[in-house]
């Protein structure tokens, strides 16, 4: 993959993208944001997003960044809101009803879509032919 010229999505300057996502002085700034999250983490285990930003400053946003990226496994639980219902969960986008509700969701457009296909499918069998009826 060629390395791209990119604004940092942190404080907009123009970087090459080695696979980081953000300027060399931005990842370093987050590293050491990860060690005073971890540092909080240790002593404060099961600790909230909020919290964690209460007592650090640390934006919820970079916070999420960093919890998506796995940086905190084993550090305690770390809790944060469904996308959906807010109900609070410590890993995925969604609780695990909401998930459910989702999936329902997915099937039953995907039932209602293979309906329409198939519908399609055999009017066209039925316009087939050389006479018309």
């Amino acid at each position: 993959m060629a390395n791209k010229m990119r604004n940092c999505p942190e404080c907009g300057r123009l970087f090459i993208d080695t696979g980081a996502g953000m300027c060399s002085d931005c990842v370093a700034e987050e590293e050491k944001k990860e060690l005073i999250v971890s540092s909080y983490l240790r002593d404060n285990p099961g600790s909230t997003i909020k919290q964690i930003y209460e007592a650090t400053g640390i934006k919820e946003k970079t916070i999420m960044r960093m919890i998506r990226a796995g940086r905190f496994i084993g550090k305690g639980a770390i809790t944060y809101p469904c996308e959906r219902c807010g109900e609070f969960i410590s890993e995925g986008r969604y609780c695990v009803k909401c998930t459910q509700e989702l999936q329902n969701d997915i099937k039953k457009m995907s039932d209602v879509m293979n309906k329409k296909q198939q519908k399609t499918r055999d009017s066209k069998l039925d316009s087939r032919g050389m006479y018309s009826k």
